[in-house]
């Protein structure tokens, strides 16, 4: 049986079986960061994303900063398929890059560019 190096340095055997129950689109809205939060004080989840350009980003980079030990990374963000509830880059607002429709936000999908 091969054993995963990375498992291993976690202080897993060969034996043991694994899962990771990782939180997606953290920051969409403000119940997504306290959820997350919670999660992780109970220990139900370890990990997650947090979606920068939406708007409780902030509050999301304030809370890891007082909790070093849970692992977030950045959640890849180049669409906004909600009717009412949109957001866009913070790069750039400029309807040239090819981020933006009509609407001033990212495209809903995919196929809109």
């Amino acid at each position: 049986m091969t054993h995963n190096t990375a498992l291993r340095e976690l202080g897993f055997s060969a034996a043991d079986r694994v899962v990771i129950v990782h939180a997606d689109d953290v920051g969409m809205c403000n119940a997504t960061v306290n959820a997350f939060f919670e999660l992780a004080d109970y220990g139900v989840i370890s990990s997650g994303s947090v979606m920068v350009p939406c708007p409780w980003f902030p509050a999301v980079a304030a809370a890891c900063r007082g909790n070093a030990d849970i692992d977030v990374g950045v959640h890849l963000t180049l669409t906004s398929e909600w009717d009412r509830y949109r957001w866009g880059p913070i790069s750039t607002r400029d309807p040239a890059s090819g981020l933006l429709d009509e609407e001033g936000y990212f495209y809903r999908n995919c196929g809109g560019v």
